[in-house]
């Protein structure tokens, strides 16, 4: 693949990243001693690009993929490493806005635009980590250009080449690297994906041959208290990116704050994380909340020990079987993507006997149900007493709103507070299906303008003024043109409003609407 990449070709190479990123994790893993030595830094990385990719559309143009990829990056980051990676992902879209193809130019600018964006992010840049290697690998892409190797390959190529000379100077750059013997995690990580990237533009297989675990870094394990690793998601924030970063300065180290003040993700190690969240609220409304002890992460990671086995009071919670309704092949596809166990795609709401039938079929103790249809929430609210085992049904009554239940599960925590979350979540979402008389290529502009006003109308009604997210999904006899056609209508109505669109499958010609 050594031409132009349109968005198919870039989202292709992204998932082959990602693959590779995850058969690197314990290895990369085993590097991290900065900023902490907790032992996350691949684990980390590679759940944020994994995670950015799985609710993708896939579209033709690599702008509309990229911009895809750096908001929900945004939304998933984890710890300081995958928090700086989805900011450089974010840098990379905005490079890419408008942009149907990407050649070796365009990627050149890519890379610049994501080392701008990561350097923003973080309060104060250290050179010697992922921050100095995404901008040595921009660099050498522009010089690459400016020497006249314009082919994709060709600068991925002086791109890969500079960031494995920048990860072997690491050393050179941070003590605490140079102590431990170690080159940085993050820069690594980069130099694993930047590489992935360059075998599919070269048409190359992918690497599928999991390194061998480096000997983990020789730090002390005596060393102060590195106290929680705490991030969050503040939504419509009520103060600029640049007032939140002085306000958390003063409460933790390794402060990262990413996103404009419609999504800002806030990332730092603290020792009270309850002072951290609780000034976060006077700020906005807060989401994606995870909290890390780093002090039992590290112990943990250095004594080859499970998190777990540091905790012999605290039991781990078993993952609950997850069951989903879906009455289309797309709406089945996100379903599976988002780890249901059995997605049950179907029409027709299933009898008490269907509803038994299905629940025998998981083998968990604790199920959770997913209907995604009214009549369905009512039959398996009527089966689930019939067994002994625990079965859990979350109010979703359409597929959005189940989608959104899903994205809400923590396999970490215990059934009733994810069936809290997940309620909450379907809760926050408002479902219309809009039914027009033509949904192909041979309808005429008469009729996209009218459906385009019926919908941004009926949305304007909803208050999608005050919303944060529209996902359009639509039917099996809708054609994709003019599904993308009213989304478009969408982001110019309400420009706030972060707009997708996926292949539902239902039957007919409707386009469910979900809005939160």
């Amino acid at each position: 693949m050594t031409g132009a990449w349109n968005g198919e070709h870039l989202l292709e190479a992204l998932r082959a990243a990602s693959r590779d990123l995850e058969r690197h994790a314990a290895s990369l893993n085993a590097l991290n001693v900065f900023p902490v030595p907790d032992g996350d830094t691949g684990t980390n990385m590679a759940l944020t690009l994994s995670s950015a990719l799985r609710d993708i559309t896939p579209h033709p143009s690599c702008g509309t993929v990229a911009e895809q990829v750096g908001y929900w990056a945004t939304m998933r980051g984890r710890g300081n490493s995958g928090i700086i990676l989805s900011q450089i992902l974010r840098g990379v879209a905005a490079a890419l806005a408008g942009h149907h193809l990407m050649s070796g130019r365009e990627m050149a600018v890519a890379l610049t635009h994501g080392s701008t964006r990561a350097y923003e992010a973080v309060l104060r840049p250290v050179e010697g980590t992922m921050l100095t290697v995404i901008r040595c690998a921009g660099e050498a892409a522009q010089r690459a250009i400016a020497a006249g190797e314009a082919s994709l390959s060709a600068v991925l190529e002086a791109a890969v080449r500079e960031a494995r000379a920048a990860v072997a100077r690491t050393p050179q750059l941070l003590a605490t690297l140079r102590d431990a013997g170690v080159v940085d995690a993050g820069g690594q990580g980069l130099l694993v994906l930047l590489e992935a990237l360059l075998r599919y533009a070269r048409g190359e297989a992918s690497d599928s041959h999991a390194p061998t675990v480096t000997p983990t870094a020789t730090v002390d394990d005596h060393a102060e208290s590195a106290g929680y690793c705490t991030s969050f998601v503040i939504h419509h924030a009520t103060a600029p990116p640049e007032t939140l970063r002085r306000v958390f300065a003063a409460l933790g180290e390794s402060l990262v704050i990413a996103g404009d003040r419609a999504l800002v993700k806030i990332h730092l190690h603290t020792p009270r994380p309850g002072d951290a969240l609780n000034q976060a609220l006077a700020y906005g409304i807060l989401d994606q909340i995870e909290v890390v002890n780093m002090d039992l992460q590290r112990m943990a990671h250095h004594s080859g020990a499970a998190l777990s086995d540091t905790q012999p009071d605290t039991p781990a919670n078993p993952a609950p079987g997850i069951i989903a309704l879906a009455p289309g092949a797309g709406y089945a596809a996100i379903l599976r993507d988002l780890r249901a166990d059995l997605v049950w795609e179907t029409n027709t709401p299933p009898t008490i006997d269907e509803w038994r039938a299905a629940f025998e079929r998981l083998p968990q103790q604790e199920i959770i149900v997913l209907p995604n249809d009214p009549q369905a929430a009512e039959t398996a609210q009527a089966t689930a007493p019939l067994f002994a085992r625990r079965i859990a049904i979350v109010p979703a009554t359409s597929p959005p709103q189940g989608i959104a239940a899903l994205l809400a599960l923590n396999f970490q925590a215990d059934v009733d507070q994810n069936i809290r979350a997940m309620t909450a979540a379907a809760e926050r979402v408002r479902v219309i299906t809009f039914d027009g008389q033509r949904r192909n290529e041979m309808e005429t502009p008469a009729e996209a303008v009218q459906d385009a006003y019926n919908v941004c109308h009926t949305l304007q009604q909803m208050g999608a003024n005050a919303a944060e997210v529209v996902t359009l999904y639509y039917g099996q006899a809708v054609d994709q043109t003019h599904a993308e056609r009213l989304a478009q209508e969408i982001r110019v109505a309400f420009p706030m409003l972060h707009v997708e669109v996926h292949a539902g499958g239902q039957p007919g010609s409707g386009v469910a609407i979900a809005l939160e």
